[in-house]
């Protein structure tokens, strides 16, 4: 090597040195944010646990002899409790997504099933609107992990309820399409703008003019949910008004198998 291509490469190699150490630096520090996030949700926790257990024994043994803007305010600090837990457990689920320690857990389950137990766990949310449910007959059983599942499904619901206006329609569906199980939630809402359709899935995204109150991580964690098991979710707008999200789970090879023979 030449002189004059030493006293190049030696810049070079320091720069290639600064990179490292800074790319080092970063992942680090993003490490420890994600611990310490984890850590205040777990420590916030206990406390909440509290305050919703006295609340909940307040209005159990105590009804008869609060007034009513006490019960008002026993169901506010209720409500409050609820909506920070849930947002801590989204919290909580995103550092376990993006720190890698998300195993799903498969067999086989009745779509069914998830799709009534979602829509119960919901129901509270889902109050003043109107529900339909309509699943096609004879669907496979779907491998899947079903505790995920049922949160991407949960979240997609909660969604819906929460960026619609009262007294609308919420749709879950079921349907099989090109080898694949479709679950598919669809609402008769404002709809999606589309500046937004491109970020809905990003961290912390908001569309413009959202309600207060949304944090941004449920549509996150539906796609990780999902693509954590090998499917994927969409979304659009509807022809007439409204989303859709759309689960795309793979159907059972064998049940494809059967079908194409039954279609010979």
């Amino acid at each position: 090597m030449s002189q004059n291509q030493f006293q190049q490469a030696q810049p070079l190699s320091g720069l290639m040195r600064d990179i490292s150490e800074e790319s080092r630096l970063l992942a680090e520090s993003e490490r420890l944010g994600k611990a310490l996030l984890s850590s205040i949700s777990h420590e916030i926790r206990t406390p909440l646990t509290a305050i919703q257990t006295a609340a909940d024994n307040l209005v159990k043994y105590g009804d008869s002899d609060l007034s009513e803007f006490q019960k008002e305010m026993v169901a506010e600090i209720q409500e409050a409790g609820e909506r920070l837990n849930r947002f801590i457990g989204k919290v909580l689920d995103m550092t376990r997504l993006e720190s890698g320690r998300l195993k799903p857990r498969f067999d086989l389950y009745d779509i069914r099933e998830l799709v009534m137990m979602a829509e119960k766990e919901t129901r509270k949310e889902l109050t003043h609107h109107k529900v339909t449910i309509d699943i096609a007959p004879e669907l496979p059983l779907v491998e899947m992990d079903f505790d995920l599942m049922l949160h991407a499904l949960t979240n997609l619901l909660s969604n819906a309820a929460f960026h619609t206006p009262s007294g609308t329609e919420v749709t879950v569906s079921v349907e099989i399409e090109d080898g694949a199980v479709l679950i598919i939630v669809s609402d008769r809402g404002p709809g999606i703008p589309a500046e937004s359709l491109p970020h809905l899935f990003e961290k912390f995204y908001r569309a413009p003019a959202s309600r207060a109150g949304g944090t941004g991580l449920g549509l996150c964690l539906v796609q990780g949910f999902v693509e954590a098991q090998g499917g994927r979710v969409t979304a659009a707008n509807r022809a007439l008004g409204g989303a859709a999200f759309a689960i795309h789970l793979r159907a059972p090879r064998a049940w494809i198998c059967e079908e194409l023979c039954n279609l010979a």
